[in-house]
């Protein structure tokens, strides 16, 4: 289908906050990534991306108070992020961080589930899973799958909650999938936003929210050939929207916005795991893209949304 060449005006149906992180002209450009076998370029591109995450993580973090501790898995570490408030001993977050599968570890993995932490009121554990370009597929899964088997023992699998967004999304879902097929039993509720679901990059909105996302403007080749590591891009541990969810999965919600690029892979998500019979919750947000303001009303309402649903699985109600 051709269209013609348009404008696309900020849309008056959000708020102020929103509109203006859309029409921030920081969007303007992306990052020039390395070319796929520059190692050492991916290092310090993934290096110098990381620090300024950490930055930004520490100034939106800067007023909750929370304590973190390091636990070692046999490859990576596990933060232990433990809110001034907790209202549950009993129950705990497995927390996988996002960051297209190269960045959000080291600090940036405690500080990113500090948040959710504090809003829930609950011991969360984040995973600073291995990544490419040293680690690809599946050394990040593997960790993760660890970190919820370490979990096991303090916890009754229907205490805890598996939340991830966008890389982090895929690993949740795969971690998952990947325990219930080594026998594990399942948690009791998986948070998902924004999830990278299909590797191919095939779904509508990679075409039709390019552009329009001012996060993640336009699909990037380069990811799922650095993650995958040269696995088939349809295994499931992979692409998990191709899963089979019909031998069991948590009840789910997942989130997204009009204006995403990873819409249809949070859509298609949806439809695989409802299409198995599950409990899966699908909220669209006006406008926005795969990231918002954290000041912004549409960033708390999604928060609530989360806390909400694993309060209820959780019965913290």
């Amino acid at each position: 289908m051709r269209l013609p060449a348009r404008v696309i005006p900020l849309p008056q149906t959000i708020s102020e906050e929103a509109r203006a992180f859309l029409a921030n002209p920081m969007f303007g450009h992306e990052p020039v990534v390395p070319a796929l076998d520059d190692i050492e370029g991916w290092r310090r591109h993934c290096a110098e991306s990381n620090a300024r995450m950490v930055m930004m993580m520490r100034m939106q973090r800067a007023g909750i108070e929370f304590e973190s501790q390091i636990i070692r898995l046999s490859n990576a570490d596990l933060h232990d992020v433990r809110p001034a408030r907790i209202v549950a001993d009993d129950r705990a977050v497995l927390y996988i961080h996002g960051g297209a599968f190269i960045v959000g570890g080291g600090e940036a993995a405690g500080l990113a589930a500090a948040q959710i932490a504090d809003m829930i009121g609950l011991r969360t554990l984040s995973v600073d899973y291995r990544m490419p370009p040293d680690h690809p597929f599946p050394a990040g899964l593997d960790d993760c799958v660890e970190a919820y088997r370490l979990l096991l023992e303090s916890y009754a699998p229907g205490n805890i909650a598996v939340y991830g967004g966008s890389a982090g999304a895929n690993l949740a879902v795969t971690t998952i999938l990947k325990a219930r097929d080594e026998g594990l039993p399942l948690p009791a509720a998986c948070v998902l936003h924004s999830p990278v679901s299909d590797l191919r990059q095939i779904g509508d909105t990679f075409t039709t929210n390019t552009e329009l996302d001012v996060v993640l403007k336009r699909p990037g080749e380069w990811m799922p050939a650095l993650y995958s590591g040269g696995h088939d891009l349809t295994d499931p541990l992979l692409s998990p929207a191709l899963a089979d969810f019909s031998a069991g999965f948590p009840p789910t919600v997942l989130t997204s916005g009009t204006r995403d690029l990873l819409l249809s892979d949070t859509v298609r998500l949806h439809r695989a795991m409802r299409k198995a019979g599950l409990r899966a919750d699908l909220h669209v947000w006006e406008a926005m893209c795969h990231g918002m303001a954290h000041t912004a009303p549409e960033a708390q309402e999604l928060l609530g949304e989360h806390i909400a649903f694993m309060r209820e699985m959780l019965r913290l109600d």
